[in-house]
């Protein structure tokens, strides 16, 4: 290795050190000793720090850490053997390194695995080496050191071997370190004999399938936005893993050998090398920033590692990227190559169990031609080149393979990608505007259900983002939005997916999508529309969809869509977040939104294919963002605007019922003595509540005031106590609380801090205030699991904090929200970092004042937001409220005292700097 001279001077430099500290530790007591040894090590960590800094390579910091715990264990060991009992000599053993540290990368926190390895001959353990076993160990423990330890016999280390895949794994890189040599030596060959050779099948069975399950648990993807460096898809693991198996197989263990094998060319083995050492080096920098072992590159720290790593972007969120992109670019060369190299051993986990049983361990000889056709075959499942000149011949074939590979259902052999790859400088600019490849592209997004696949093998061998570069700007792009799970590139591709999933899906809960997906007519344009949705992101545009939609514009123009193919496509993308947005933040009652949102999209086709788009860009950000309540509110502005594209005028006769005839209605609904109660109720409620409500909801709200103006008469409740009401609702995944009283200041901010301290998400808050200065308040919350509230003490808790909050005018949540917090362990993600936003619109509404909020959800948030409203005398009209992945995103509709807009520039500021303070100052709690 290139880092071999250096790690030599480096060790050289150690042992001179170590010499002239260590030398005289026998003549020490232990308190000196163990101080002896901590400045040493001190020492030493900073010059590999400084070294790491100062552009040290990832490999090199790694093995010049392991020399440095080598060099400290050979000392302990020399010392606990001199200081031992030699009356009779001592039996042999050997201090082994197993593992990473075996391997001879040791990151700064990682753990130091050893082995004190003694001969078959001890039965029991000598009493002389168990006290040179617990001397060494605890030295290491008191200098700091975690440490992983084991002391066994030859054949006690071979049985174990072979029980334990991981054990027999840490085994294969064992490394002597001190001791007796040839101890060392009878074991590596007995290990060899005993469980490598009879083993190969098994072990490489077992390595496969934990490959397998590893990648399934951490995402099955390079492009995660918080990527776990270790055990991730094309992290250290993945790599380890190839060299173990290949030793199995070809009795290589370095990636040289396997170039001498011809598994590997010299070009791929620097590439692989080259990412591994990137990946050490990130490593290595996670645990220095962590101060322990830690392996997930959090988003919250992304900009740090850059900034330690000196990227030199000027832009901190550039810098950032650049960090992530060349994180992203190198998993992916362990996770190509790897995966190339189990083509060439023959170990794939899908056609070769269905070809033998064990993954077809056998050296792979040249595949038998199955099908021929367009100067390519299949064979297993995949597809081959006929020649390597095979798109040199004819550059079409690159667009048309991709075709033949969505037609047979088939997959590109690695050695196929690989040539594709090479051959990319064939998609110029004739080949992107030529008739006959514009027409196969059109072709492949015509085939509902089958185009995910297909883009997704594009996109792997960088074809996708050749021919269409405004997409390819979106590859290995972190997007800064807390809620994505994945970079732009891989979100755009599992929307694809999950879009193609609707054409036979059989779950309940997709059922209306499927039928909207079934009589879409052109689903080419729904997934361009998906794959450009979110390419303005490249652009820094302050709004992205809009970028996006100049892009689709230029790709419909190169792709020749018809003019209503354009309209619908840019359309499509200029709004792809409109539907859930509106539905999220808007009042949906309200007829004046319903409009609105018509006269954007235009007709029926738009807006089913809208609802589709909406659905797989809401399930692509991750699953647990699609929730069952956004997805209610979803469906219900998809259906009051399809009953207003039908009819408008039939839309509007039917949200304006006269009250008298609606009274007339809750009248039948209830007994006649209730008939004062009805008549009060329909001379003081706004009109936006008879919007809203049916008539059941409207005849239980009457019940509920009747409830509250009787416990006014009775002795044992204060005339301020306020009549409540739980209704579940376990299909929707959320139940209402209902509140009924008399209005107060600060009455909201109170209630939200009675849900808050029992642990109940709020999902949203209807505001209704009499003229008669009775209040409804209608909560809809969640438990934690985002179910209905069903447990009777959540209930009974939040009922007895508002009967207090109601009694003390100055009650305080702060302690009891403070105390819930210790109590239920309920703390703010330190994984989630971004700055409030509070933006104040005038112009959103033609009667109220919107006041929208994001910012970091911790306990008790909503209750001071609601509290520094009414503090500044703003009232609050109508709320929408979410939380997702730790953020809170609210919307307020508010207006001042008098029931008008906010128009007061100071007002409008006194109100921005107390949400501002409100939103910091949860932090505390």
């Amino acid at each position: 290795m290139s880092t071999l001279p250096t790690t030599l001077r480096h060790r050289e430099k150690v042992l001179a050190h170590a010499e002239q500290q260590l030398r005289s530790q026998g003549e020490l007591n232990s308190a000196d000793l163990l101080s002896l040894y901590k400045k040493f090590l001190k020492i030493e960590n900073h010059r590999i720090r400084l070294k790491h800094y100062s552009g040290g390579g990832g490999r090199e910091i790694c093995a010049q850490r392991a020399s440095l715990v080598d060099i400290v264990l050979r000392h302990l060991l020399e010392a606990a053997v001199e200081e031992a009992d030699r009356k009779t000599p001592l039996p042999k053993l050997a201090l082994i390194a197993l593992g990473g540290y075996g391997r001879g990368e040791l990151n700064p926190f990682s753990d130091v695995d050893i082995m004190f390895l003694h001969e078959d001959s001890m039965k029991v353990l000598d009493s002389r080496l168990n006290d040179i076993v617990q001397h060494i160990l605890y030295m290491l423990w008191d200098v700091g050191f975690k440490v992983g330890h084991s002391t066994r016999s030859i054949s006690g280390a071979i049985k174990h071997a072979n029980e334990d895949m991981l054990s027999k794994t840490a085994l294969l890189e064992a490394r002597f370190i001190a001791g007796q040599e040839e101890l060392f030596t009878k074991f590596k060959n007995a290990f060899v004999e005993k469980c490598v050779d009879k083993y190969v099948d098994e072990y490489i069975k077992q390595r496969v399938e934990n490959q397998a399950e590893r990648h399934e648990k951490f995402g099955r993807t390079v492009y995660l936005q918080e990527p776990n460096i270790k055990n991730g898809c094309g992290g250290l693991r993945d790599y380890q893993n190839l060299l173990w198996i290949s030793y199995f197989k070809e009795h290589v263990q370095t990636t040289a050998g396997l170039v001498e094998k011809k598994l590997l060319n010299e070009a791929e083995r620097r590439q692989l090398d080259r990412a591994y050492d990137f990946l050490l080096r990130i490593r290595t920098e996670l645990h220095y920033l962590n101060k322990r072992s830690t392996d997930v590159i959090i988003m919250s720290q992304q900009l740090q590692i850059a900034n330690k790593l000196n990227y030199p972007q000027k832009n901190i969120l550039r810098r950032s990227e650049a960090f992530m992109r060349d994180y992203y670019q190198q998993a992916r060369v362990i996770y190509s190559i790897t995966e190339l190299l189990s083509e060439r051993l023959c170990l794939s986990t899908t056609r070769s169990q269905k070809r033998n049983g064990i993954f077809g361990l056998l050296r792979k000889s040249k595949p038998v031609k199955g099908e021929e056709f367009d100067g390519f075959y299949s064979q297993d499942g995949l597809i081959y080149a006929d020649s390597s000149n095979v798109f040199n011949q004819e550059p079409s074939r690159m667009m048309r393979l991709f075709q033949h590979m969505q037609q047979r259902g088939l997959e590109l052999s690695p050695e196929l990608a690989q040539l594709v790859r090479r051959r990319l400088h064939l998609v110029d600019r004739t080949f992107q505007y030529a008739r006959n490849t514009r027409e196969t592209f059109l072709a492949i997004c015509s085939r509902k259900g089958q185009v995910g696949k297909v883009f997704r093998a594009m996109h792997e061998v960088d074809f996708l983002g050749r021919y269409i570069p405004e997409f390819g700007q979106l590859t290995c792009l972190v997007q800064h939005e807390f809620f994505h799970r994945y970079t732009a590139d891989e979100h755009t591709l599992v929307c694809v997916e999950k879009l193609d999933m609707l054409v036979d899906t059989k779950e309940a809960k997709f059922a209306e999508y499927r039928k909207l997906f079934q009589k879409l007519e052109n689903p080419a344009v729904l997934y361009l529309a998906m794959l450009l949705h979110d390419t303005g992101k490249a652009a820094n545009a302050r709004v992205h969809a809009e970028a996006s939609a100049l892009f689709a514009q230029k790709v419909a123009r190169r792709l020749q869509l018809s003019a209503e193919q354009r309209k619908a496509l840019v359309l499509l993308v200029d709004n792809h977040i409109l539907l859930s947005m509106t539905a999220q933040r808007r009042n949906l009652e309200d007829p004046a939104t319903i409009a609105e949102f018509a006269s954007l999209i235009k007709d029926q086709a738009n807006l089913d294919a809208l609802m589709l788009l909406t659905l797989a860009d809401g399930q692509g950000t991750g699953d647990e963002n699609w929730s069952d309540w956004k997805e209610s509110l979803v469906w219900h502005l998809y259906r009051s605007t399809t009953l207003y594209l039908a009819d408008g005028e039939a839309f509007y006769r039917q949200r304006t019922i006269e009250r008298e005839g609606l009274r007339a209605l809750v009248r039948k609904k209830l007994a006649a003595e209730y008939r004062d109660e009805i008549d009060a109720h329909f001379e003081h409620m706004p009109d936006r509540y008879f919007q809203t409500y049916t008539v059941p909801e409207i005849a239980e709200h009457i019940r509920l005031f009747r409830a509250f103006l009787e416990t006014r008469h009775r002795e044992d409740q204060s005339p301020l106590a306020p009549a409540v009401k739980w209704i579940s609702h376990p299909n929707k995944g959320h139940s209402e609380f209902l509140f009924c009283g008399w209005d107060r200041k600060a009455l909201l901010a109170r209630i939200a801090g009675s849900l808050s301290i029992a642990q109940l998400n709020i999902l949203s808050a209807d505001v209704f205030t009499r003229t008669d200065n009775l209040v409804l308040d209608i909560f809809r919350v969640c438990n934690t699991s985002f179910e209905a509230v069903t447990d009777p003490a959540e209930t009974a808790l939040v009922e007895k904090r508002l009967r207090q909050s109601m009694e003390d005018e100055n009650f305080d949540f702060t302690a009891a929200l403070e105390k819930s917090r210790k109590k239920r362990g309920f703390q703010l993600s330190q994984e989630l970092d971004f700055p409030t936003r509070i933006v104040i619109d005038n112009d959103a509404h033609p009667v109220y004042t919107l006041v929208d909020i994001q910012t970091p959800d911790r306990l008790g948030l909503l209750y001071r937001l609601l509290r520094a409203i009414a503090e500044t005398n703003v009232q609050i009209a109508l709320s929408r409220i979410a939380t997702e992945k730790g953020a809170a995103i609210d919307t307020f509709y508010v207006t001042d005292v008098e029931g008008r807009k906010l128009r007061s520039a100071t007002a409008i500021a006194k109100l921005q700097k107390a949400l501002q303070v409100a939103s910091q100052l949860g932090s505390t709690v």
